[in-house]
Order: C-alpha cells, then structure tokens, then sequence
C-alpha cells in the first residue's frame, strides 16, 4: 500500500514540475482574471429614446442631405 502511494506521488511531482513551469513562464494567473472579464462581456441596455440614434456604437446626426 505505501508503495503504492510514493509511487503516485513521484509522478505526480513529475508531472507537476513541468505544468507548474508552463504557468509561470505564461503568467497564467495574470491572464485568467483577464480572460474571465472578456467572457463576461455584458449587452448594454439603453433607454427607449436612445436607441434609434445608437446603431454599433456609433451616435448617428439624424436625416441630412
């Protein structure tokens, strides 16, 4: 049984080791937060009234010319 257990535990510094490395080499954890707030991108609820002039963000001047 504790055989068993050093050899579980060997691979897994073995594996560890190298997965560890990848995530500082990336700054994973400086990337994660970042990436969680892109994926949580929110629509914009506008007013009634606002919405005929917004078309893609861009505030539009009415019918000229």
């Amino acid at each position: 049984m504790a055989e068993t257990f050093y050899g579980w535990f060997i691979w897994g510094l073995i594996l560890a080791a190298p997965v560890w490395w990848l995530v500082w080499r990336f700054r994973v954890v400086y990337w994660i937060p970042r990436m969680r707030s892109l994926m949580r991108h929110r629509a914009v609820q506008l007013p009634a009234q606002v919405e005929p002039l917004v078309i893609l963000g861009k505030r539009q001047q009415g019918n000229k010319g």
